[in-house]
């Protein structure tokens, strides 16, 4: 049972948007998928058009709690940071496997950096969701200094909200790119159907099934197929990272 850790360098970039399609990509793709969010303010039923006040049950509820959306079992978890014992309670639960017969998403809030820093040695991947805003790229220096070399070298990127009309979003896209290389996984365009199917109380692919956004993401979730047979060793893609030419995923 593998866990890809989504986590981020603060908040609002996104990073629950990314690991909620993350998740439903890897479902299509033929995965057992288990979303855990962390967040103690928690909006990832939003993105699978579930009621605001929708409250998810914890990891260790029984099965007849479970909260199912396209069979993905959406699960809540605030203590987790606090939870010395959270990793050998997953290991307990028979994650940290291989394969896709049950593959958990772990939705990381930013303020949480050192929990996912301390799950990240034992899951499959580590995806760090940014946006090109300058208060992002103003963080990535510090952040990669403090990091281990190899766990940063084990972290694969993601830039969600691109706006490729902005000229500040474009240059600091590539910037990104050029600084994390081959990690870069993918980018998300800006989409406005994202906020307006929030609003419609509608998973995207229902309320706007030809979105750019849309796309974009199940891409991402679709490149980290190959991760699930990678347990305990953070895997990033291999290659060219994409460019605005001659990929969609912008």
């Amino acid at each position: 049972m593998p866990v890809i850790v989504t986590h981020s360098l603060k908040g609002g970039v996104g990073t629950t948007f990314t690991a909620a399609h993350i998740a439903m990509a890897l479902s299509e793709a033929g995965a057992d998928v288990t979303v855990l969010t962390t967040a103690k303010r928690d909006t990832m039923p939003l993105h699978f058009g579930l009621q605001p006040a929708m409250t998810l049950p914890s990891l260790f509820a029984p099965a007849e709690d479970a909260v199912l959306v396209a069979g993905i079992d959406l699960r809540s978890l605030p203590s987790a940071p606090e939870d010395n014992d959270f990793v050998p309670a997953l290991r307990d639960l028979g994650f940290l496997e291989t394969g896709q017969d049950k593959v958990m998403v772990l939705d990381v809030p930013s303020a949480e950096f050192a929990f996912a820093r301390r799950v990240i040695p034992h899951a499959s991947a580590s995806v760090c969701v940014l946006n090109a805003a300058p208060d992002v790229l103003a963080l990535m220096p510090q952040v990669l200094d403090e990091a281990s070399p190899e766990a940063i070298a084990a972290t694969s990127f993601v830039i969600n909200a691109l706006d490729e009309t902005r000229r500040l979003s474009r240059h600091s896209s590539a910037f990104i790119r050029e600084l994390v290389g081959q990690r870069l996984l993918g980018r998300i365009r800006l989409d406005e159907s994202v906020p307006e199917a929030i609003a419609m109380l509608q998973p995207l692919a229902k309320y706007a099934p030809t979105s750019a956004a849309l796309a974009d993401a199940k891409a991402v979730g679709t490149a980290l197929v190959p991760a699930l047979e990678t347990p305990g060793r953070p895997w990033v893609a291999r290659g060219s990272a994409p460019s605005s030419s001659s990929s969609r995923a912008a």
